[in-house]
């Protein structure tokens, strides 16, 4: 495979001499093969770490007949940033008309005289001053996702030469610092893990840069391997702005062991679903487990509103639509479980929910797939094994669950933006997703993850994630959301402890969103 001399690089000192010692031909094309021996953006090697220490990823080799590479990852990562590769195509073509027009001596200067000129017009895209960036700064916070990229970044640092420096910040300082450091041009995070109810304050405060064009066009990304839903998952206002890290919508979490010793099936329906409660509780066990908690119980009561039809916003407006009647019923329903729910998870949220889900005396609950390796880590649950997951109930009927999930995005201020798109395609590339799944990472939702046994093996509701996404939907994007939630959630703590009915509930909660958004004109 031809490689141009790194002396004739466009951001060289040398580079007025490319005209005279480069071969007149691309560099590359989009379908020729590299030093990999597959074709550029259709085969890769799988990102596999040490072959001996990584039994699962030994079992995808074995599976697929994969040799295990001399490199941690084959795929070629030293290559010059986008804009400046356009730039030598640019060069090229121009030399080739000097070279048409003119010959000897005076060739030779005039066409060094206008690649000096067009070579630093081309300094952007890099590093400052257009050199290809030695480091890329990665804002993370404390999670699986970041633990998994941190690993992955060993291997990019190792093929590309570029260190990732990464800056652990707390959840609830992550998007204030990441504003911050957005306000100094060239002085932002290069890449930015984010929150999905972050992404509204992160754009609008000019943190986060439109990748749409880099995600939309990179066949080694592959963003049509994402269900719809996903993909809109990562966009505000018809743009997108992160990838997905994770996803980890809401689904139906039961315990199978109970499940079966009282002959009870996966509820597709509420009124399923609350008959599954109340002949566990009258069998001793506990028959849902529901967050009614004060600071994020709002998250799961308009899960069950959603799966019921209802929604928080009339669409395409700023008013709020939960005292509306299909809101009423699955308020009522919601309420009815706090007596099948242990009094640990009554006044919190996921964590509190899977808490006592673990326990084993917990017949089924609604909750984001992200909990998965809790549940299934014998050094935290009891029921490793003993449980499963399926759509929750309501889907069938046109009811939609709540997409949740990290997603991961470039600074709009970042030092090396060429850079850090390369390194999200390295870390979250379509061949690069199992390599997620080994670093313990909840995977994001691509499709082509259901092709490989090995992943569907180590997590079995792979499936029903991937479907849940399809059938998903998310909260709108609204600076004012996490006001929103922790307005509802107060609410719902107060119904709970003080035993409103689901008409009090919906009507006091209705009005304190519509406070919330008194003056916003648009909520698409």
């Amino acid at each position: 495979m031809f490689s141009a001399p790194t002396t004739t690089r466009a951001d060289s000192p040398r580079s007025a001499m490319v005209c005279l010692t480069m071969p007149s031909r691309r560099p590359y094309s989009s379908t020729e093969k590299r030093d990999t021996g597959h074709s550029w953006g259709t085969v890769f090697p799988r990102m596999i770490s040490d072959p001996t220490g990584d039994r699962q990823a030994q079992l995808r080799r074995e599976h697929h007949g994969e040799p295990a590479p001399d490199l941690p990852h084959a795929r070629q990562h030293r290559r010059a940033p986008r804009l400046t590769r356009l730039c030598i195509a640019l060069i090229l073509i121009l030399c080739r008309g000097v070279e048409s027009v003119m010959g000897g001596a005076r060739r030779a200067v005039v066409a060094a005289v206008l690649v000096t000129g067009l070579a630093a017009g081309c300094g952007g895209g890099g590093g400052a001053g257009g050199e290809k960036a030695d480091a890329i700064t990665v804002a993370v916070s404390s999670s699986p996702s970041a633990t998994a990229l941190k690993a992955i970044a060993k291997e990019y640092t190792k093929e590309s030469g570029v260190a990732v420096k990464f800056v652990d910040l707390p959840y609830n300082e992550l998007a204030t610092k990441t504003l911050l450091a957005a306000r100094k041009p060239k002085q932002g995070y290069d890449v930015v893990q984010f929150d999905s109810p972050m992404l509204a304050p992160l754009v609008s405060g000019g943190a986060l840069a439109d990748i749409g064009e880099q995600a939309g066009s990179s066949k080694a990304y592959a963003l049509d391997d994402f269900p719809e839903q996903v993909q809109e998952y990562a966009k505000y206002r018809g743009k997108t702005y992160g990838l997905p890290l994770s996803t980890e919508p809401y689904v139906l979490w039961y315990n199978t062991k109970l499940f079966e010793k009282h002959d009870l099936k996966p509820p597709k329906t509420w009124a399923q679903y609350v008959a599954n409660a109340r002949k566990l509780k009258a069998a001793g066990a506990y028959g849902s487990d529901s967050g009614f908690g004060s600071q994020i119980g709002g998250y799961y009561w308009l899960e069950s509103l959603y799966l019921s039809g209802g929604q928080l916003l009339k669409p395409g407006t700023c008013t709020p639509d939960l005292d509306s009647d299909v809101a009423r019923k699955a308020t009522e329903t919601y309420l009815s479980l706090k007596p099948h729910t242990p009094a640990t998870a009554v006044n919190g949220g996921g964590n509190e929910m899977t808490t006592a889900f673990v326990q084993g005396d917990v017949g089924q609950m609604v909750n984001a797939t992200g909990y998965y390796s809790i549940m299934a880590d014998p050094k935290q649950s009891k029921i490793p094994g003993d449980f499963d997951a399926a759509l929750p109930p309501g889907v069938d009927d046109g009811g939609r669950t709540l997409l949740f999930g990290w997603l991961i995005g470039v600074g709009k201020n970042a030092k090396a933006p060429d850079e850090a798109w390369d390194f999200l395609e390295f870390a979250l590339g379509k061949e690069s997703a199992s390599r997620l799944i080994d670093e313990g990472a909840p995977p994001p939702a691509r499709q082509s993850l259901l092709d490989d046994p090995a992943a569907t093996k180590e997590l079995p509701y792979l499936p029903t994630l991937v479907e849940a996404s399809k059938k998903g939907e998310h909260l709108p994007y609204l600076k004012q959301m996490p006001e929103i939630i922790t307005a509802l959630s107060a609410e719902l703590s107060k119904a709970a402890t003080g035993d409103w009915t689901a008409e009090r509930l919906t009507a006091s909660a209705n009005g304190k969103v519509k406070d919330v958004l008194a003056g916003v004109d648009s909520c698409a």
